[in-house]
């Protein structure tokens, strides 16, 4: 295999540096300029490719001329590249404005000369809301005490029933023993994106929910409200009184709260159209995953689960890009699993929907990293002429690299282009090097 490869990417270039002889130009120093073909030719040639197969298309956005088409319609592994379908999915059914709610309520009754004591417990109530952080807990805490509460006399109850049990996505590499903070789990009720701090690293917790209560309880105590409780979940005896109503949305537009609940506090998330930003600049994987949770809540009802979400997805491409599903396969939001497959010319025609999209195409296009300015950026993208030219989404798993998005080319084009490089064996900043190469080609060429 590795043999016909090689055989496949030597006639590739011979074939591409013939066709390319007719159109070469003449360099300031009088000698023949390398053509674009020429150029990929040599990229994709290059030793540390040496395995690995690669796929290429690049577009013009305003004529729709393909200006380098090589094996795009073949199935690849994507990688983070796989989180462009979740982010437009969501965009275009929940829509930008869409913010999550998660419902802070107690049980029992107010006591006390000033009603400062809760004769009950504090529910916490996850509605799948992938951006709580340490300072919205703190807020919370301090607007509970601010309604003169200083007493909880009972437990903190986290119901994170809103999605499934499932805790990681479909054969995410190392299962649920990867402790690292990208690996984190999936819950309904999460806070820090389910990851803290020990010592230099940022590592994973075991129980998002539990960790969400655990974050509450001590920020309550430090703002002057005390839990006489423990942090724990519903019993059954509870759950049969306090089953949410199936109208319950996300953002609680169609459902008041459950059972004998009365409100104290609501966490709002920031706007989808924002936070889409975090998913794509940064590659959050555990946004990725709660939001494809949502989409599949409001579709089809909770508890959301990773194939209701993913079953918007495949609406989205059939009713909005009219795309044909054949060797596409998209088997979690974030793209850590490598049974994804997508070809090169499926998320270029992602690429050119959006870009011309008014509902949901500005925030599509907003999330994707400045190259070289914002998100991450390896060296080569940091340095002149990529550096601000580019709008990308990146991949990097074990054996792949990819890389999309737009380039504002030095002859004025909008390209939305697409590279896809399967099972290499180098060091990634080899093939992040090869990347960059081909990137420039588009960028200075066309």
């Amino acid at each position: 295999v590795n043999l016909l490869r090689t055989h496949r990417r030597a006639l590739f270039a011979a074939l591409l540096c013939l066709l390319a002889l007719p159109t070469l130009v003449t360099a300031q120093n009088g000698e023949p300029a390398p053509s674009p073909s020429s150029e990929i030719a040599a990229v994709i040639t290059h030793p540390t490719l040496e395995e690995a197969t690669v796929g290429i298309l690049a577009v013009d956005l305003e004529s729709s001329e393909v200006l380098i088409d090589y094996i795009a319609d073949e199935p690849f592994i994507p990688a983070s590249v796989n989180k462009l379908f979740t982010v437009a999915a969501a965009l275009w059914r929940l829509g930008p404005a869409f913010v999550w709610q998660t419902p802070l309520a107690y049980t029992g009754d107010r006591l006390g000369t000033d009603d400062e004591t809760i004769a009950g417990n504090l529910w916490a109530l996850g509605r799948g809301a992938p951006d709580i952080v340490e300072e919205q807990l703190w807020v919370a805490a301090r607007a509970i005490h601010a309604h003169g509460i200083t007493l909880i006399n009972g437990d903190l109850v986290v119901d994170d029933r809103y999605f499934d049990n499932e805790r990681f996505g479909q054969s995410w590499p190392g299962g649920v023993q990867v402790q690292e903070a990208y690996h984190a789990p999936i819950g309904a009720l999460m806070a820090n994106y389910s990851a803290y701090r020990k010592g230099d690293e940022w590592v994973a917790v075991e129980d998002p929910a539990l960790y969400f209560g655990e974050r509450l309880h001590a920020l309550l105590d430090l703002a002057g409200v005390k839990i006489s409780g423990e942090v724990r979940r519903p019993t059954i005896d509870e759950l049969t009184t306090l089953m949410p109503s199936e109208e319950t949305r996300p953002d609680n537009s169609r459902s008041a709260l459950p059972g004998p609940l009365q409100p104290l506090y609501t966490i709002h998330s920031e706007p989808l159209g924002r936070l889409v930003l975090d998913v794509n600049k940064y590659s959050n994987n555990v946004m990725a995953e709660t939001i494809l949770k949502t989409l599949g809540a409001a579709e089809y009802g909770h508890p959301g689960t990773a194939s209701k979400g993913l079953a918007v997805v495949a609406q989205f491409r059939n009713e909005v890009l009219g795309t044909s599903l054949t060797d596409y396969v998209q088997a979690d939001g974030s793209g850590l699993s490598n049974l994804n497959r997508v070809s090169p010319r499926q998320v270029v025609e992602l690429l050119q929907h959006a870009h011309s999209n008014f509902h949901f195409g500005p925030e599509f296009v907003a999330s994707m990293k400045i190259s070289g300015m914002d998100g991450f950026n390896p060296r080569p993208f940091r340095d002149p002429p990529l550096v601000g030219e580019l709008r990308l989404k990146s991949g990097h798993i074990r054996g792949v690299n990819t890389l999309s998005g737009y380039a504002h080319t030095e002859s004025g084009r909008t390209v939305a282009f697409c590279v896809m490089i399967n099972g290499h064996k180098s060091q990634q900043w080899e093939i992040d090097q090869r990347v960059a190469e081909l990137s420039k080609i588009i960028l200075l060429s066309y």
